[in-house]
């Protein structure tokens, strides 16, 4: 009898265990395959759309439902609606990859709709050229549609969202699929600002540049100078302003003006919060430079707690944060343990980045830090080395992106669908 009361209860338990192990966004492009396979091109579009509006956890499915919300257009015959949905999606690419796969289906969509390919042709040149192909890009012109519901669902994600480069990053995604594709600039920049996990610090500069920038102007063209403005800065390579290999900021023309340090950037934290977490950071950075107290406990705590801090109130940059941090890896005034100086070395590449959409500041601080070494005669920070070898391998990875040219060609003949 126990163990026949047992079977039972593993037969009853095993059915939520089953229903909780299905993937809900499957189960809604399953609803929305079987809804297009009776035709109902409507009941398609809801389930696709839900995908986007219901699981913010999955924004990498976002750019697959929009394109399947495009090709229910195209079978209703909504062609003006599927060009605007279609233009969601040359947004909404998450990868250079799907970028020019967007560009060669939403071609194909504006010449099936026309039967010719004049406006398919204008586009493809300004995919090619950019502004120097002479015409506009006529997605501008055809817009975006009209997302009401979406519009509010986003509303909430991005108030929870929550404070980190990953949250900026979510909410860039849902201003890219509303249409606003330089609201979404301004969020990856804010993402990159607020990044300090070494290990995230590559993905951050490719997002604003491959997603963020490209999307903002609308083409891929000039991404690879852009890249090296991300790894050098102004300065490029050799450091000095003046220089043949300077380079030209290409996110000043698209960005707002930058929040200053400490006051939330663009995470839309109530002021209440961010006075809060102002005190907290004042307050940690307080005990992390006290040298009368012991190094371990309280100066440990509030190290990290001041590292989190920043990135939560977008704090990187600030007033004589750089100075502050390099007096700390130096030991000057307040010597800690060496196991401490991996946790200035990370504020340190934080205050020096500060509020710049690159990383020449960095380059500029490991100089200095060099410098001051070398006239005080003193030994540089244990796993300074470390640590400087695991930057330049971010900036490596970077510079090794390929951008090559796509192969998008002219039409001569009109698309079918």
């Amino acid at each position: 009898m126990k163990l026949l009361a047992l079977l039972l209860l593993l037969g009853v338990l095993a059915v939520p265990l089953a229903r909780a192990a299905t993937n809900p966004v499957d189960d809604l492009y399953r609803q929305a395959q079987a809804a297009a396979k009776a035709s109902k091109w409507d009941d398609a579009i809801q389930c696709y759309e839900r995908v986007i509006c219901e699981h913010p956890d999955d924004p990498g499915r976002w750019f697959d439902a929009q394109l399947n919300i495009t090709q229910m257009l195209i079978k209703k015959g909504d062609w003006d609606g599927a060009v605007k949905s279609a233009h969601l999606c040359v947004d909404g690419a998450p990868n250079l990859g799907a970028f020019d796969n967007a560009v060669a289906f939403t071609a194909g969509v504006l010449s099936a709709q026309d039967k010719n390919v004049d406006r398919a042709n204008q586009f493809l040149t300004f995919e090619l050229s950019g502004a120097a192909g002479g015409k506009p890009n006529p997605l501008d012109a055809a817009g975006y549609p009209s997302l009401l519901d979406r519009e509010k669902a986003f509303a909430a994600i991005r108030q929870q969202a929550g404070d980190d480069s990953n949250a900026c990053k979510l909410r860039a995604f849902t201003y890219l699929f509303t249409g606003k594709p330089k609201d979404a600039l301004a969020q990856f920049a804010d993402a990159f600002r607020r990044n300090e996990n070494p290990y995230d610090l590559s993905n951050a500069g490719v997002d604003l540049v491959c997603t963020g920038l490209r999307a903002a102007q609308g083409n891929r063209v000039g991404l690879d100078k852009a890249m090296q403005f991300v790894i050098y800065g102004p300065a490029g390579p050799d450091g000095k302003i003046g220089t043949p290999d300077d380079l030209t900021d290409p996110f000043a023309p698209l960005l707002p003006p930058v929040p200053p340090a400490g006051t939330g950037g663009m995470s839309g934290i109530s002021p209440d919060d961010l006075a809060a977490l102002q005190k907290v950071r004042d307050a940690a950075q307080l005990y992390a430079g006290d040298p009368l107290l012991p190094p371990d406990g309280i100066r440990r705590n509030a190290l990290g707690a001041l590292q989190r801090v920043n990135d939560a109130i977008d704090g990187w940059g600030a007033p004589g944060q750089k100075d502050w941090y390099m007096r700390l890896a130096l030991g000057i005034h307040c010597p800690a343990p060496d196991e401490y100086t991996t946790g200035y070395l990370s504020g340190l590449q934080c205050a020096a980045r500060g509020r710049a959409t690159n990383y020449g500041g960095v380059r500029a601080a490991w100089a200095e830090l060099d410098a001051i070494c070398a006239a005080q005669k003193i030994d540089p920070p244990k796993h300074l080395g470390d640590f400087r070898t695991q930057f330049d391998r971010i900036c490596t990875t970077l510079a090794q992106i390929q951008f090559q040219k796509p192969t998008w060609n002219l039409m001569k003949n009109p698309s079918k669908f």
